[in-house]
């Protein structure tokens, strides 16, 4: 019900709060606190610089297609074709950083997973990924965005739906917007082809609401992070106001404040593909609020169809 839906977190909370606790490592999500040296992992799998992408070696080469929307685009079954972006189901990401709220430097854990739920938007079959924020050691958010890939390796942002609590209670829902509803058209998430010095590319342009654009501006870089150094890194600037680093086979590794009042910083710690059991209790979380979006904001989600899990 409205206002007093309890979130349950037995997978995502257990780890995160172990994972702001020194030394703790979870078996079902992979957060750490010590994020793995190649002094420490030993034999422990781990995605490098060098390594290829989870999807590499199965996907063929993408298309050269226009960068523009076009259902017409896009494979029924699905693309995994971006080297940068992984769509790959039960891949989870974690980076660990911090949010300065009210004057305070706040810390902040970001709990990314690719789930293998989909939901239709606008004509194309796009995948659910869930977001989990903690911030200074509870939950504060959690969001599901709808992503697709087209043929040619375009990552198309297709809506996204936030929920933010508070003492592990709904507290209200944000961000609420589908392509192809109330006007708001399908954004480019990532580029198939990240040149430096390519043209500026909307991500969201919701009319009256939410407007962001971004920027390729470097490639090839070789980039650190607590979790491990990486090559052919791409940094996208965002609005401005923030550099994002992507990095093969991984996705998002690094979150560079430029500007603005949050100074939001990110880092990976860890990254890792979950078990059967730990990707089916997130799929159902990311189904979960997918559901309440229809009754939260009924003039954005209530016409949709609902989503559903990939088996």
């Amino acid at each position: 019900m409205l206002g007093q839906r309890v979130v349950t977190w037995s997978v995502v909370i257990g780890a995160t709060l172990c994972a702001l606790a020194a030394g703790c490592t979870s078996a079902e999500t992979g957060a750490a606190t010590e994020p793995p040296t190649s002094e420490t992992t030993g034999s422990s799998p781990r995605p490098s610089s060098s390594s290829k992408p989870p999807h590499s070696s199965a996907s063929p080469t993408p298309k050269n297609i226009p960068r523009v929307f076009d259902p017409k685009n896009f494979d029924s079954a699905g693309s995994d074709f971006n080297r940068w972006v992984p769509m790959t189901p039960g891949i989870q990401i974690i980076r660990k950083g911090f949010v300065t709220v009210g004057g305070r430097r706040i810390p902040h854990l970001t709990v990314t997973t690719i789930t293998d739920v989909t939901k239709k938007v606008d004509g194309v079959r796009s995948v659910l990924v869930l977001d989990q924020d903690i911030d200074g050691g509870q939950v504060s958010e959690q969001a599901v965005d709808y992503l697709a890939e087209d043929v040619g390796a375009n990552v198309w942002y297709l809506g996204s739906y936030t929920e933010a609590y508070e003492g592990g209670q709904f507290l209200n829902a944000q961000d609420a917007w589908l392509a192809g509803v109330g006007g708001a058209a399908a954004g480019l998430y990532f580029p198939g082809d990240p040149e430096p010095g390519s043209a500026p590319f909307y991500q969201v342009k919701v009319p009256g609401g939410e407007q962001s654009s971004a920027q390729v501006v470097k490639a090839g870089q070789r980039q650190c992070v607590p979790f491990d150094c990486f090559k052919d890194v791409i940094v996208v600037v965002e609005g401005g106001a923030e550099n994002k680093y992507w990095a093969p086979g991984v996705g998002q590794i690094l979150t560079e404040p430029l500007s603005g009042v949050a100074q939001e910083t990110e880092e990976l710690i860890n990254v890792k593909e979950l078990s059967p059991s730990a990707l089916s209790e997130l799929s159902a979380e990311a189904l979960k609020l997918d559901a309440h979006a229809a009754q939260t904001v009924p003039s954005v989600f209530g016409p949709s169809s609902p989503a559903v899990r990939e088996r």
